[in-house]
């Protein structure tokens, strides 16, 4: 109904990309949308007051997890707003334990629209999605579940970075941390769906080990060449549409 409204002119391109958003919101859930462990800036709990103020500073965030051990034990957050009561007061005695508040805990299988509410409710604007095992999984801000609605949204303090980059030879560049429904809608083409979300854990999936930069893989139609990878992720890949073959296993170029 979406799609015809926009044929016949009834609505804009953008206005039915936000009538799409609204009706699959109920059915996307914390993992979907999530900044995952690896890309979640935070600070250690035996941090000085001064190096919570810089990552503050650096990220542009207003809420640091706190972390005890790594960053797959959080126990607090701090909130920039908290860290004004000590402005002008001498730091050094002041521990992020002082001033960090309690993290809020959620599964990240949890329905985003769900958690839309508790966070209406429970007044709190930052989660830690944890997984099956009760490990840190990544976390999630109110921010992010309305973008999910309207579309990103930048400030001062975002840069802005295209995760699916067109290139010259009609490849893409794609980040790691895409959304495989991205990649699934650019290239109008549906990948059989496991226990993955991201481009890279599409790719950890079909290689079945860490892959390193220069392997290449096909799958449902599409070429991928690894252009970097590290021990834990998957940073970029090269995608694109694989060969055509003729009967005798010949490649033909599209």
């Amino acid at each position: 109904m979406i799609d015809e409204s926009e044929e016949e002119g009834i609505i804009n391109e953008e206005e039915g990309g936000m009538l799409h958003s609204i009706f699959e919101f109920g059915e996307t859930i914390v993992r979907e949308v999530m900044v995952p462990r690896t890309d979640m800036v935070c600070c250690p709990v035996e941090a000085t007051l001064q190096e919570v103020l810089s990552a503050i500073l650096a990220s542009g965030h207003s809420r640091i997890p706190v972390f005890e051990g790594s960053n797959d034990h959080i126990v607090g957050i701090i909130y920039a707003k908290d860290l004004l009561r000590y402005w002008g007061e001498q730091t050094v005695e002041i521990t992020p334990e002082k001033v960090m508040r309690d993290p809020y805990f959620v599964p990240e299988t949890k329905n985003i629209e769900e958690l839309l509410r508790e966070f209406r409710t429970q007044r709190v604007h930052m989660a830690i999605a944890i997984d099956e095992y009760g490990g840190t999984s990544g976390l999630i801000t109110i921010e992010d579940l309305i973008e999910e609605i309207i579309g990103d949204i930048q400030d001062e303090y975002d840069v802005e970075e295209e995760w699916l980059q067109p290139q010259e030879d009609g490849s893409f560049l794609v980040d790691g941390r895409l959304n495989v429904e991205d990649l699934e809608e650019e290239f109008d083409l549906e990948i059989p769906r496991e226990k993955f979300d991201t481009i890279g854990g599409y790719l950890f999936n079909l290689f079945g080990h860490v892959p390193k930069a220069d392997e290449e893989i096909e799958d449902s139609g599409l070429l991928m060449t690894i252009v970097s990878a590290d021990e834990r992720k998957i940073s970029k890949v090269r995608v694109q549409r694989a060969p055509s073959r003729d009967e005798s296993g010949e490649n033909h170029d599209a």
